[in-house]
């Protein structure tokens, strides 16, 4: 528990125990006990081992009462054991508001939300979407009501190596390392260019004191996928899509060894990949039928699946632990060697297979994050791009309510455009205006106050009574 919710747990038992107190004072008073007597004895005691509180407790005991008339104390009795047992509710609700508040994690995003994914380029400050070859082609301008989404479509015969995916460099810093050997024969010269980019600032925040990439960290690499409602998904390539992570000893380099079949890279500068070397790809399986390239990974459950109703948070996460890293050729590598940690996704096809009409999918709110260690590893907060794509079915002008405006749109889209589409078939037909009719809505108008909310306005209400009973007192 942090020091902030332990002061709230004093503050809460302190009022309550004040709220007992205070007619303490007030009896001390009334008996004219003599200050030396009130601050000497229990009183100094108290207040030495316990505190204020304890010494008006104390006082309490030691002066005499004076009874009221039994119907009057009858009353106050009544009155003021409701107060306190309303107090101490409201306390301990506020004690468990705080004991259920998260504990801070050593966490944090190395690359902000990605909301709207470009093709940036290979660099430290964008996502880079990529496609190339002859079968995969991205839109980076599309949007679904209202929201910016990536669309790569697969849609001709493929013809040598051709892809698509999407690549998220963080920089590590610079290595020190500016030529390396590289071939069977260890002969080949690999001139490093040196990354001017200072390590990420996340590594600092999350307590490495290298203040860079160190062994037992984790990363998590994840977006959210759909496939096309109106264009879906028929078709697999020989590569479905797959999450991993890359680290190379040369930031930004496009310089590698990228044979999936080799148990080890000769040449170049990607010196470990989660799913070709150590197996731990995160995939997607297109079609449906439980497998895909990698034999291991429906075993393994590292095969998730994607539909067109609803988007599907797909995310890679890998513990950094240099001790099992294959090396380049005969070099070994450790983390300390790494100057950039991409995380990418990629599906393509080096097979020749016919991609025609294959269908396309959706990306949205891509995301790398770096954690101190498997314990600080919190819950994927990721928002569902559907927060961002209007109100309900039948929401046509995405004004997050179905009134009369959306079905002036529907009427002016009818027959012609997708404009007053609900069902997300492509088009505008009655189908949409039943859709529209069985939601039609008016706009919320009023909000629920929250637990913590209603908390407070509890104790402020019992504070009020419990002043005006004590000047009535």
């Amino acid at each position: 528990m942090c020091a902030l919710q332990g002061k709230l747990l004093l503050i809460c038992f302190g009022v309550s125990a004040i709220g007992r107190a205070r007619p303490c004072v007030r009896a001390c008073r009334r008996a004219h006990v003599p200050p030396r007597r009130r601050s000497r004895g229990f009183s100094i005691t108290c207040r030495r081992r316990f505190g204020l509180l304890a010494a008006f407790a104390a006082c309490r005991s030691m002066a005499p009462r004076r009874r009221p008339p039994i119907h009057w104390r009858r009353q106050t009795m009544s009155q003021k054991s409701l107060l306190a047992f309303m107090l101490r509710i409201s306390c301990l609700a506020f004690a468990f508001l705080a004991l259920a508040a998260p504990a801070i994690a050593l966490a944090a995003p190395a690359t902000l939300l990605d909301t709207d994914v470009n093709a940036d380029g290979l660099n430290f400050t964008g996502t880079d979407a990529f496609a190339y070859g002859t079968s995969f082609s991205q839109d980076t301008a599309a949007s679904y009501n209202g929201n910016d989404i990536l669309v790569q479509t697969m849609y001709a015969q493929a013809a040598g190596g051709t892809g698509a995916g999407i690549s998220v460099p963080v920089s590590n810093g610079e290595n020190g390392i500016n030529q390396t050997l590289d071939g069977p024969a260890n002969t080949d010269v690999n001139n490093d260019v040196p990354n001017a980019t200072p390590a990420n600032a996340v590594f600092a925040t999350i307590g490495n004191a290298s203040g860079k990439l160190e062994n037992g960290n984790v990363i998590r690499f994840s977006m959210w996928v759909r496939s096309d409602p109106v264009s879906p998904v028929t078709k697999a390539p020989q590569i479905e899509p797959v999450l991993k992570f890359e680290l190379w000893k040369e930031a930004l380099s496009t310089f590698a060894d990228f044979n999936g079949g080799q148990p080890q890279p000769y040449y170049g500068d990607k010196v470990i990949d989660t799913d070709q070397h150590l197996g731990q790809g995160i995939w997607i399986d297109l079609d449906n039928d439980g497998a895909v390239i990698d034999a291991a990974a429906a075993a393994e459950g590292r095969i998730r699946t994607v539909t067109t109703t609803a988007w599907t948070l797909v995310e890679a996460q890998y513990v950094v632990d240099d001790s099992k890293w294959i090396g380049i050729g005969d070099d070994p590598y450790t983390v300390a060697d790494i100057e950039e940690i991409r995380g990418v996704m990629f599906w393509g096809d080096f097979e020749n297979r016919d991609l025609t009409n294959g269908g396309s999918l959706w990306f949205d709110n891509v995301r790398m994050e770096v954690f101190k260690d498997l314990a600080s590893v919190t819950p994927n907060s990721s928002p569902n791009p559907a927060l961002s794509e209007g109100g309900p079915p039948g929401d046509f002008d995405n004004d997050f309510d179905v009134d009369a405006a959306d079905l002036t749109t529907w009427k002016g889209a009818f027959g012609l455009t997708a404009a007053g589409d609900a069902d997300d078939d492509g088009d505008s037909d009655g189908q949409d205006f039943l859709i529209w009719q069985r939601n039609r809505t008016a706009p919320a108008v009023g909000a629920v106050p929250e637990p913590a909310s209603a908390s407070l306005i509890v104790l402020g209400v019992l504070g009020i009574l419990v002043r005006r009973r004590n000047q009535r007192v």
